[in-house]
């Protein structure tokens, strides 16, 4: 009967995202900033049931409705490159929540950024026979082998944030999060649109974690998109996940070559807040234009006070919750579709009223 119930909610089940707002922010020329799009090939997620129940709300007050999903008896296992990151931190912090409220059991391991513990505990929970396996941050290549393992014996991988290599793909259940390259080459195309694409700017890049595929995938839509640009490109600055060092790299760009800097491109807010405390200690916060992406409540503040040019909100939450969703609809029907994308929001200082303490974190 049970089973019955659960195949009938999801009959009759329509996610409900409420959303935090639109999906982009106007350009500075007054048009609508391009959104991170799925692949041409790439199916919507499917529509989930929402009959009755509760709707779990964030700390901001994002409604984020998982109404009628039930995951009673399910064991979830849960692995993450690092829980410490601000934001990496929120989707597993969150993940664990909203799942534990729907009835599952989650276990969880922290690799705390060793690339080769990830494989490792992913091992460790298809050996335990968890009902479903979340990964963040797992390399793609890697992770290929894993998702051979999971599909044997036969539980689902669900991917957070970061999808698997192409080989990879036909074993794997689904990949949660944004297009993050597809992400930062819209951001690139947002600063050519504000400063030109003949501006010869020469602009710093502090970036995260060197061997983690999403800060390649970033770094690597940002450079398309600076592609047909005489931009000088400096080579990223690896901060891992300290503002501090971020800081650092700031300074010694500054004292090396302050004059000449116009822009700087940041993969993680609280990594380009290093950058941007820099700048303003420098005086030089009217020189120098900063990007970012994420959407942190100092980062939105930043581009209130005109620090900050741009942050593109990127919610951990909205990761979590179509996770959780998705594996509901794995343990109810045997099936969901492979890319669920989550939104994202451009905010500058033409919307950035909307958005002050909004964020997630920071």
């Amino acid at each position: 009967m049970k089973k019955l119930t659960a195949l009938l909610l999801a009959l009759v089940m329509v996610f409900a995202l409420a959303s935090c707002g639109s999906s982009s922010a106007p350009a500075a020329n007054g048009d609508a900033a391009p959104t991170a799009s799925a692949p041409a090939d790439a199916a919507p997620a499917d529509a989930a049931p929402a009959a009755s129940g509760k709707t779990i709300s964030t700390d901001e007050g994002c409604n984020i409705d998982l109404t009628g999903i039930d995951l009673t008896g399910t064991t979830v296992g849960y692995v993450t490159i690092t829980s410490t990151a601000p934001w990496g931190g929120r989707v597993g912090t969150e993940l664990e929540r909203m799942a534990t409220e729907a009835g599952a059991t989650v276990k969880s391991l922290d690799a705390n950024t060793v690339a080769d513990d990830v494989a490792n505990y992913c091992r460790q929970m298809i050996d335990a026979g968890v009902d479903a396996l979340a990964v963040f941050g797992g390399d793609p290549t890697a992770m290929v082998d894993i998702a051979k393992e999971c599909k044997d014996a036969g539980i689902p991988l669900f991917l957070t944030a970061l999808d698997v290599a192409e080989e990879g793909r036909e074993y794997a259940t689904a990949c949660i999060g944004p297009d993050q390259e597809q992400m930062c080459y819209d951001i690139g195309q947002y600063v050519i649109e504000q400063n030109g694409a003949d501006a010869g700017a020469n602009v710093v890049q502090i970036s995260g974690v060197p061997f983690l595929m999403d800060y390649q995938l970033r770094e690597a839509g940002f450079a398309r998109a600076m592609a047909d640009t005489n931009y000088n490109l400096y080579e990223p600055d690896y901060a891992f996940s300290s503002r501090t060092d971020a800081k650092t790299f700031m300074e010694q760009h500054i004292q090396a070559d302050g004059a000449n800097i116009n822009l700087v491109m940041g993969y993680d807010d609280d990594l380009t807040l290093g950058a941007v405390a820099a700048i303003q200690e420098a005086n030089l916060g009217d020189k120098i234009k900063v990007y970012s992406l994420t959407g942190q409540n100092d980062a939105i503040q930043a581009v209130k006070d005109g620090q900050l040019q741009l942050t593109v909100m990127n919610r951990a939450d909205d990761i979590a919750a179509e996770t959780v969703k998705a594996i509901y609809e794995v343990v109810t029907t045997g099936t969901t579709n492979y890319y669920h994308y989550t939104p994202l929001t451009f905010i500058d200082a033409s919307n950035v009223d909307e958005w002050i303490g909004k964020g997630e974190i920071g």
